[in-house]
């Protein structure tokens, strides 16, 4: 199961599921707000937790091995906590556990909600580089421009669903419970993540019992897409040591 981040589509783990899907079963989700509809007033990351949670049950998914990305890992930790019986194994790549508590990543969500919701959409967009590492930004012009399509090919055109993701991710709570986790886990992050601060993902993996942390160099926020051949690698083991199926359905 992977899990994508603010205002992006499923399709967007497109990179780790083409390597991925001749050996196991993958399957995306797209959030509420991203491509599934919804009410949107005071939507949580619990709320899409539960959503996660509706649709692997009524497909009879689970357990699986549960890969969430920045919001989308987030909503991985509330299925996790939640709905332990679904959830095998737990990829959290650019996390965080406290918006309250960690202040950098509380600026970042109230500049870019703040800029969505006064300004014009391509003002807001000019901030994402911000996700960028910046030793692709200034070294690998022509991975950058890549990687800039590609998340705009997979980004949601919706911005009330994205500016409801924004508040979620302001609301995001789990640091006092993620103690109770019992599932195996890895935690994945840029060695240059501007946005889920490489201190947060250590936060997380010392939290989890038995968690095990990786990091990617000169990657930033946009790991999966910037160095997608070294996430997979990270992830490959991970997945073959907690998947029950090795052939694809």
């Amino acid at each position: 199961m992977w899990i994508p981040g603010t205002g992006l589509h499923g399709t967007s783990w497109a990179p780790q599921t083409a390597h991925f899907a001749d050996r196991h079963r993958c399957l995306t989700v797209d959030l509420r707000g991203a491509g599934s509809t919804g009410p949107l007033d005071g939507l949580t990351v619990a709320d899409l937790a539960a959503d996660v949670a509706g649709w692997m049950d009524a497909a009879d998914v689970g357990p699986a091995v549960v890969v969430g990305l920045s919001l989308g890992s987030a909503v991985a930790q509330e299925l996790a906590l939640a709905r332990p019986d679904l959830v095998r194994a737990l990829g959290l790549v650019a996390t965080w556990s406290s918006t309250a508590r960690e202040h950098h990543i509380r600026r970042h969500f109230e500049s870019r909600l703040y800029a969505l919701e006064k300004g014009p959409l391509d003002v807001f967009a000019q901030f994402a580089f911000w996700m960028s590492a910046p030793a692709v930004v200034d070294r690998e012009p022509d991975l950058q421009a890549r990687v800039e399509a590609l998340l705009a090919e997979h980004t949601s055109r919706n911005p009330e669903g994205t500016a409801a993701h924004f508040r979620a991710d302001l609301a995001h709570e789990t640091r006092d419970r993620l103690g109770t986790l019992t599932c195996p886990t890895l935690v994945v992050h840029g060695d240059q993540d501007l946005i889920t601060l490489p201190w947060y993902n250590r936060d997380v993996a010392a939290a989890i019992p038995g968690a095990r942390l990786e990091t990617i160099v000169d990657a930033g926020h946009l790991s999966w897409l910037e160095r997608p051949a070294e996430l997979n690698a990270l992830l490959e083991p991970f997945i073959v040591e907690h998947s029950t199926m090795t052939t694809r359905p």
